[in-house]
């Protein structure tokens, strides 16, 4: 009897041992060899439960499609921005989502499958939506019109009656990047409908505090003249001046005369008015502006500031000592400078009356006791061109183009002690002006017929001296500017 108990429970055994195995082979062949994805299983939120891969791929793609066509709306308050999902989203591949599924999904523990057999609880991947910032960042740009308003920084004012006072400053509204993408929906399945996201907007201190202003005074400033008769000339100076008025430059910083004014045409407001080209003046979009960035030069170069870029003019001009020019050619030659002071400066510029002064202020532990020096080495004289001109009179003249000579010229500028003692004595530039031409045109008297002019022996020959095209300055002789009065730019 105990002999066939012990056979029933061997046999018993071996039938539980063969329903087990039966059970592992089956789930295995489930879990692991099986060609469809499992119950609750999703990728993007696309239901992917007994499906093949290949299948899988299909349905994603179908469905990815529709979602990255979902209509999205950026607004704020009365503003509205319509977009695309496909805009500011990172493209994915339906495929590749699928295999890197498939993948995960045969690393999944058994326990989680087994339990999970009916599909109760979801399986998902690539659940979250990746963005793309840099599109969103590019996107907030076109926002940035509407909804942002620059902070004002506070500012020096000189009151005839005061002084230097501070007028304050105001705060302003910038675009909060970080905060926009979080409301973003983060996940696919959240893609079900119109979508609203608020762009976050928040204050914007100005650069500058008050504080900062009241340990600030001026560090120099500089005085250019202008005819106001000349009126699109002055038209353009003036605007200029107004651009980089109240302009802050940081420690460190790189200040640029043409990022800051920008490009000069018709478009941004500038007129047609006398300009350098080619080594003789002529109409310009944007002439007079050089007279703003050398005056600037010239109190920068007082202040103790680093000139990082700075080019002379081809031509001498009349506004400015000669060897103390900055020309600017918007994409060309640009003036830069550098705060190189460990506190921020403050730029004003003021144009009226014919006076264009551009003050420089800083931090007074800054301030520096400088002088310019400018030296003309050489004066490079101008020829006499005289061209026939047929519609003038016989013996009738027109002078075309005022000569004007040209220059070779140093520049230096000098720092001194508080006793007047010089310090050092920096070379800043050997410049070359080139001359310009006087230009006649004559009216010339018929020839008579038949009679031939002998050669005049009188006539003046050339001088041997004017051959090189040089002229040495005395060495007793002053500094001085020849330019005349057309040349203004």
């Amino acid at each position: 009897m105990a002999e066939h108990s012990r056979r029933i429970l061997f046999l018993a055994s071996l039938v539980i041992l063969g329903i087990v195995c039966a059970m592992i082979i089956y789930f295995y062949q489930i879990f692991y060899e099986s060609e469809y994805f499992l119950p609750g299983v999703q990728i993007a939120s696309v239901e992917v439960e007994g499906l093949t891969r290949e299948q899988a791929t299909d349905k994603l793609n179908e469905l990815i499609d529709e979602i990255y066509q979902q209509p999205l709306m950026f607004y704020y308050q009365e503003y509205n921005y319509p977009s695309l999902l496909n805009r500011i989203s990172q493209r994915q591949d339906p495929a590749a989502m699928v295999e890197d599924g498939w993948r995960q999904e045969q690393k999944r523990d058994i326990k989680s499958k087994l339990f999970n057999l009916d599909g109760s609880r979801s399986i998902t991947y690539y659940e979250h939506i990746t963005y793309d910032r840099q599109a969103i960042i590019e996107m907030a740009e076109e926002w940035a019109p509407y909804v942002v308003i620059e902070p004002v920084n506070p500012r020096l004012e000189m009151d005839p009656q005061q002084g230097l006072k501070i007028i304050p400053g105001q705060p302003g509204h910038t675009i909060n990047i970080e905060k926009t993408l979080e409301n973003l929906p983060s996940k696919w399945a959240d893609f079900n409908g119109d979508i609203k996201v608020p762009i976050v907007i928040e204050e914007a201190q100005p650069q500058i505090t008050e504080e900062d202003l009241k340990s600030m005074g001026e560090l120099a400033h500089y005085t250019t003249w202008y005819n106001t008769g000349e009126i699109d000339r002055s038209h353009n100076l003036v605007r200029a001046a107004y651009t980089i008025n109240t302009r802050v430059v940081q420690p460190g910083e790189v200040f640029s005369f043409n990022q800051t004014v920008g490009k000069r045409s018709f478009e941004t407001g500038y007129r047609d008015a006398m300009v350098i080209v080619g080594g003789k003046f002529e109409p310009g979009v944007g002439g007079g502006i050089c007279q703003v960035s050398s005056t600037l030069y010239n109190a920068v170069l007082l202040s103790g500031l680093e000139i990082v870029e700075r080019h002379n003019h081809n031509l001498a001009v009349a506004y400015i000592p000669t060897g103390l020019d900055a020309t600017v050619s918007y994409g060309l030659q640009d003036f830069k400078f550098k705060n190189n002071t460990r506190h921020p400066v403050y730029l004003r510029s003021v144009a009226g009356g014919g006076g264009l002064t551009i003050t420089i202020y800083g931090h007074l532990s800054n301030k520096k006791n400088i002088t310019l020096e400018h030296y003309i080495d050489q004066v490079i004289p101008f020829q006499e061109i005289r061209e026939k001109d047929p519609t003038l009179a016989p013996g009738e003249e027109r002078i075309e183009t005022k000569g004007m000579p040209g220059y070779v010229a140093r520049s230096y500028r000098v720092f001194h002690d508080n006793n007047g003692e010089v310090i050092i004595r920096e070379k800043l530039a050997t410049d070359r002006y080139s001359p310009l031409n006087k230009i006649i045109f004559v009216g010339e008297e018929p020839p008579v017929e038949g009679e031939v002019s002998p050669p005049n022996q009188n006539e003046p020959q050339p001088d041997p001296n004017l051959e090189t095209g040089l002229e040495t300055v005395p060495e007793n002789e002053s500094a001085v500017d020849y330019t005349q009065g057309e040349g203004y730019e």
